[in-house]
C-alpha cells in the first residue's frame, strides 16, 4: 500500500485560522504600540478591559522582554489590575465568582445604602 505524502509533519498541530490571525494581530500590536500605550477591548457597565504594552524591565531573575497584558479597571479610574497570563485571569474569575464574594458584595451594598440614608447624603 502506498503512503500519501503530506506537507505537514505529524508532530505539528494545525492551527485554526482565527487563532492564527489573532496571534498575528497581537504580534503586530506588540511591534507597533508604544510602552504603556492602551487599546480598549471591552467595556461592560463601568468595567473596562484594555490591552497594554508593558515595557522591557530588569528583575532579580533577569530581563523580562516587552509584552502585552490585559488591564482591568473601572471607567472612572486610571488604576487597575494587570493580567499577563491566562492562569492569572482564571484565578481572578474564579475568586470573583465565588459565593462568599457575591454575598459580601451584596451586604456591602446594603451597608453603604444604610450609611447614605443615616447621613442624608
Amino acid at each position: 500500500m502506498e503512503e500519501i505524502p503530506t506537507t505537514q509533519k505529524e508532530s505539528e498541530q494545525p492551527q485554526q485560522p482565527s487563532e492564527q490571525t489573532l496571534l498575528e494581530k497581537l504580534e503586530n500590536l506588540l511591534k507597533t504600540m508604544r510602552d504603556w500605550e492602551r487599546r480598549p477591548l471591552v467595556e461592560v457597565g463601568r468595567a473596562v478591559v484594555e490591552i497594554v504594552k508593558l515595557p522591557k524591565r530588569q528583575t532579580k531573575k533577569g530581563t523580562e522582554p516587552e509584552r502585552l497584558a490585559l488591564h482591568l479597571r473601572l471607567k472612572d479610574s486610571f488604576k487597575g489590575v494587570f493580567i499577563e497570563t491566562y492562569d492569572e485571569l482564571d484565578d481572578i474569575l474564579r475568586a470573583l465568582n465565588s459565593k462568599s464574594v457575591h454575598e459580601i458584595a451584596k451586604t456591602l451594598d446594603e451597608l453603604s445604602r444604610k450609611r447614605v440614608i443615616e447621613y442624608g447624603l
